[in-house]
């Protein structure tokens, strides 16, 4: 669900919107993140019993993109230039991507991101 919102306001909103509108998109993406590398976190650090050296390692490699995309973003917006379409669709495609591996191992149901 917070995926789907942030997806709306990344591709409709910033384009057309105020410097606060975009800050906020921000804020969002960093939110979002937030909570799937603090789940995340728990699996590699074993709270979920022994992590699979193998999904560690794709965890990793999940948050370092989506990271990247967000960093890109940030500073876009902290220079006040606009923010490419192609760096929004990046940010979102890699947001989902990582959710949908932390539900698809079972570290996070679908329900844990609102």
């Amino acid at each position: 669900m917070t995926l789907a919102v942030l997806f709306a306001v990344l591709s409709f909103g910033v384009a057309a919107c105020s410097e606060k509108t975009t800050q906020q998109t921000v804020y969002t993406a960093e939110s979002s993140l937030t909570v799937l590398e603090t789940a995340a976190s728990q699996y590699v650090d074993g709270d979920f019993g022994a992590p699979d050296t193998n999904v560690t390692a794709q965890i990793k490699a999940y948050d370092a993109q989506v990271y990247a995309s967000l960093v890109k973003i940030r500073t876009s917006v902290e220079k006040g230039d606009s923010v490419a379409t192609t760096d929004k669709v990046a940010l979102t495609t890699a947001l989902a991507a990582f959710q949908a591996y932390l539900i698809k191992e079972n570290i996070i149901k679908e329900g844990d991101i609102k």
